[in-house]
């Protein structure tokens, strides 16, 4: 601007020094002239000026939007690595939780098939008492099995030789009661028509031969097939 303007202080100094070689409205033509060339070029400055600004600024803005690209990336890669991180902590969560179930019902199976194994020995040993004719000792060691195991699928079984035992203690209403528990809890245990075989002998035993005789009629029609089916058609005979 400072240029511009001594251009034009000299240019209107030449213009008075050469007054005598033009006219006055040449001089004045001259003046407006180099004030319009002035003015333009003053123009043409202030929208350069303008130009590099919006220039300045619009790289200003890039420089900015680089900045806050560069944050968001980084931010990204944290949030990438956060949620790898969780993945993974929940991936191995889930492994050992896994393998603390597969481990609590492994052990749970090994326990049911311990528990199993242990109340078969102890059936077993109540049983071997009563084939070996040690009736009291059977029936008190039966009696516990069932009281500790009522709901023992070899309950019934245990029941029948409590009838055993006890017939064999004469003590034939115990007996009846041991048998009954059988058909009662497992009609179509191949057991059932030994227990209802049970019945009739320990009816016969104590005197009871009317329903001694029922118990095997009864044998006959509901278990027709069994092996004691045979027998009940030869003890009817007796039975008359």
């Amino acid at each position: 601007m400072k240029r511009i303007a001594a251009i034009v202080v000299l240019a209107f100094a030449a213009a008075h020094a050469n007054a005598g070689l033009f006219s006055d409205d040449d001089a004045r033509k001259q003046i407006q002239d180099l004030q319009t060339q002035v003015s333009a070029q003053e123009q043409r400055i202030q929208l350069l000026e303008a130009g590099n600004k919006r220039m300045l600024d619009l790289v200003n803005q890039i420089e900015q939007l680089k900045q806050d690209l560069a944050t968001l990336r980084g931010q990204n890669e944290t949030l990438q690595y956060n949620l790898d991180e969780a993945t993974k902590r929940q991936k191995d969560l889930y492994v050992d939780l896994d393998t603390r179930v597969r481990n609590i019902e492994q052990a749970k199976a090994q326990a049911a098939q311990q528990q199993q194994a242990s109340v078969q020995q102890t059936l077993d040993a109540a049983v071997s008492l009563a084939k070996n004719g040690k009736n009291k000792e059977a029936v008190s060691a039966l009696t516990q099995f069932i009281q500790a195991n009522p709901d023992s699928d070899q309950t019934p079984v245990a029941n029948y030789w409590l009838g055993v035992s006890q017939t064999n203690l004469k003590n034939y209403k115990a007996a009846q009661s041991a048998y009954a528990a059988v058909l009662e809890d497992a009609p179509d245990s191949q057991i059932a028509p030994d227990a209802l075989y049970g019945r009739a002998v320990a009816a016969n035993a104590s005197g009871d031969k009317k329903s001694a005789r029922a118990y095997l009629l009864q044998l006959l029609e509901k278990y027709p097939s069994s092996d004691k089916a045979a027998i009940a058609k030869k003890a009817l005979l007796t039975t008359n």
